[in-house]
């Protein structure tokens, strides 16, 4: 069944290869991106790509990684950006750039204006909303807290950065973000943790053996020009 599927799919990136435009005048892409990454990538990247190339259509999903990787390996996307490592070895895993994660807080909390470092035992009474489990970034807190003996206190999930974010700048509940997302977004401030959540790699993700077409080429070099080793 497995070597089917290959076939089927090594059948599609012929049929694909058959109508690809080199000079990029016509055709299409399928983009994925995590949704830390929506409000901070997707609007520049989208923009200077669509005004360099305007007859490519682009077909943009916003997914948990476990999702993007799943398209993926089914052929159903070009190129994602989530987090290095991948998980499944059907993926390949560019690294784009590091980020930094920090507790973030409105500007009416009683942080907002703390410039030394929270202590884990604080962050730990520290009333937060955050992405539920099925989001590496949940995850990635939770990996963090758990070798820091940290029981975190999380009173709200959900499964969209909107909301937290709107959340956040409107209450008196803290998050953990990326450091990018708060300084895109108005009325939000990074504080600083002790010990502070090591740093995570940005990646571009793709099919292993999967066909380039000039669009999905294109793509990939104006993202690493870009945002490549710089967050």
């Amino acid at each position: 069944m497995r070597y089917a599927k290959l076939a089927l799919q090594d059948l599609d990136a012929g049929v694909r290869a058959i109508h690809d435009v080199a000079e990029l005048s016509r055709g299409s892409l399928r983009f994925a991106v995590t949704p830390t990454y929506t409000a901070s990538l997707v609007g520049p990247i989208v923009d200077g790509f669509h005004q360099l190339h305007p007859g490519i259509r682009i077909d943009i999903r916003e997914l948990t990684q476990d999702q993007m990787e799943a398209q993926l390996a089914d052929d159903k996307l070009d190129i994602g950006v989530a987090f290095h490592p991948a998980f499944s070895a059907d993926i390949e895993c560019q690294p784009l750039f590091e980020e930094t994660l920090s507790l973030v807080v409105g500007r009416s909390h009683p942080r907002a204006s703390r410039r030394k470092a929270l202590a884990g035992h604080d962050f730990g009474k520290e009333p937060l909303v955050l992405l539920n489990e099925t989001f590496a970034t949940r995850r990635f807190i939770d990996q963090h807290c758990a070798r820091h003996s940290i029981r975190p206190l999380v009173v709200i999930e959900v499964d969209s950065i909107g909301a937290i974010v709107e959340i956040v700048r409107r209450g008196q509940l803290a998050t953990v973000l990326p450091d990018h997302i708060a300084r895109v977004q108005e009325g939000l401030h990074p504080v600083p943790l002790d010990p502070p959540l090591p740093t995570r790699t940005a990646a571009v993700l793709e099919r292993k053996g999967a066909y380039r077409t000039a669009a999905t080429r294109a793509f990939l070099q104006l993202l690493t020009e870009q945002f490549g080793k710089s967050a």
